[in-house]
């Protein structure tokens, strides 16, 4: 749902969505044996996103577009908990910042 300067999201979405950004990057940057607390936060950040993609946006044309990138981020999460300490973390956390980023533009 467009604001008043024609941004896809409002500002309140835009931070939610930087923030959860801010903390995947932290992941992919902490030592294997840290990233459980960052991962909590993580997960919740998306749950919060897609809440809100949820109560703005049901209706809107994007909505399934959305859906499907919040989809992706969390796929992309889970595999983080399989992978925790594996070499594969990073590939994952690009791939739901990319996902995050894009529902970000919708």
């Amino acid at each position: 749902m467009p604001d008043a300067q024609g941004n896809p999201h409002t500002a309140a979405f835009r931070d939610l969505c930087e923030r959860a950004v801010s903390l995947l990057e932290a992941l992919k940057a902490a030592p294997a044996m840290e990233r459980t607390p960052i991962l909590r936060d993580a997960q919740q950040a998306m749950r919060d996103i897609d809440a809100q993609v949820k109560a703005l946006d049901l209706g809107g044309p994007s909505f399934s577009d959305e859906q499907g990138d919040l989809i992706a981020a969390s796929s992309a999460l889970q595999a983080i908990e399989l992978d925790r300490g594996g070499p594969r973390v990073a590939t994952f956390v690009d791939r739901a910042i990319a996902a995050i980023r894009h529902v970000e533009s919708l």
